[in-house]
């Protein structure tokens, strides 16, 4: 298939469980992690192949699209979103990267593996030990551990004068983790992303890669920095939140009335055309700043070069400012909606706290626009992930 037969049939997949997945958002909330027939359904639409090599059977989609499929899916929930990019991040790299005798552990039987992963960036500690390295580590944000098979963690080797040496990725399988209920948030609460951990897990090296190391299969997305790779998501569905809510209230504003002496509709008043105006055309701006960024990404990995660290840079800037509109057009919307839209079990209501909570990924920290500054000053020691 072409791009755009491509783009169209990954859409029709998702408007295929749109209503499974709608359906179960509040039972996500109760549960603390998402309903069976969500995971089911999303599994049966074969999106965790988002980003699996082609060479695997997967789509290998690159950001833009990446961008639109995680938007459309959140449009009906955020949480399964959230976890399907955390499922599609994690099993693109491990189809990338991890040796033929790992991928024939991963990859049994029919179904496509759920692999999730999490720590925070912040990596386990590893042995060596003969045939491969024993892990020890206690990890944060592992969203969608609940549903998965696999689990994808970093590990630091030990280096010279006590220092930490070579980091590797280690994909474990799901029950040789334990999981710790931590997860009690304000939003996002459907994703589980609990803490987890493994003590002294003996990691076969067939199991284990080099964190950023070259893609063994795999096209062109596979050769950016982690930025670049992980950078689109975030704000896909901090931007889906924020146009659904726009548009809900656009189609209600003739019905909400405001004002004591001279009441009138929302869409009469003059305050709210200025907002909606901007809002809409804020949201749109940065939609399009995400796509084209994650052009401009592709195309600088094909350039001979190119400095892939100022577009990962630039990437987490863009990521960063997409996402901060996102959710200030939202606290935008509260303000002319009212406080019933905030009554629990709302649509505005649970997407402000998915928002909210989505904002606080270290990869949408404003320390992106300082790392994105350097590289344009052209700085000593420019770092994207600083």
């Amino acid at each position: 298939m072409n791009d755009i037969a491509v783009r169209e049939d990954l859409f029709k997949r998702v408007d295929a469980i749109a209503e499974v997945l709608a359906a179960d958002v509040e039972a996500g909330d109760a549960l603390g992690r998402l309903p069976d027939t969500t995971m089911d359904a999303l599994c049966r639409a074969g999106l965790l192949a988002l980003k699996l090599p082609a060479a695997l059977g997967g789509f290998e989609a690159e950001p833009p699209l990446q961008y639109e499929v995680f938007e459309r899916v959140a449009h009906h929930s955020a949480a399964a979103a959230w976890c399907l990019f955390i499922y599609a991040d994690t099993l693109g790299m491990i189809g990338a990267r991890l040796s033929e005798e790992g991928l024939a552990r991963v990859f049994v039987g029919d179904g496509t593996p759920i692999s999730c992963g999490g720590g925070g960036l912040r990596p386990g500690v590893l042995a060596p030990a003969p045939h491969g390295v024993r892990l020890t580590g206690k990890f944060r944000y592992g969203s969608g551990i609940h549903g998965a098979n696999w689990v994808m963690v970093s590990g630091a080797l030990p280096g010279e004068n006590g220092g930490r040496g070579k980091l590797l990725n280690c994909v474990l399988a799901r029950h040789s983790v334990t999981v710790h209920d931590t997860w009690h948030v304000h939003g996002l609460k459907a994703t589980g992303s609990d803490d987890f951990s493994v003590e002294d897990l003996f990691v076969p090296a067939e199991m284990t890669f080099g964190v950023g190391g070259p893609p063994l299969r795999g096209g062109r997305q596979y050769r950016t920095g982690i930025v670049g790779y992980l950078g689109y998501t975030v704000p896909a569905v901090c931007g889906a939140l924020a146009r659904r809510a726009l548009d809900e209230l656009i189609d209600d504003a003739g019905n909400r009335v405001r004002g004591y002496s001279n009441r009138s509709s929302l869409s009469q008043r003059s305050a709210f055309q200025s907002f909606i105006g901007e809002a809409d055309t804020k949201l749109a701006a940065a939609k399009a700043l995400m796509l084209s960024n994650g052009q401009a990404l592709m195309e600088a990995v094909d350039s001979p070069g190119s400095d892939l660290r100022a577009r990962d840079a630039s990437a987490r800037a863009a990521a960063a400012y997409a996402t901060r509109t996102a959710t200030d057009v939202l606290q935008g919307i509260v303000r002319f909606a009212g406080g019933d839209s905030l009554r629990s079990g709302q649509f505005l209501e649970r997407a402000l706290r998915d928002a909210t909570m989505a904002s606080t990924h270290l990869l949408m920290s404003e320390v992106a626009y300082e790392n994105h500054a350097q590289f344009l000053l052209g700085l000593p020691g420019a770092d994207s992930m600083a």
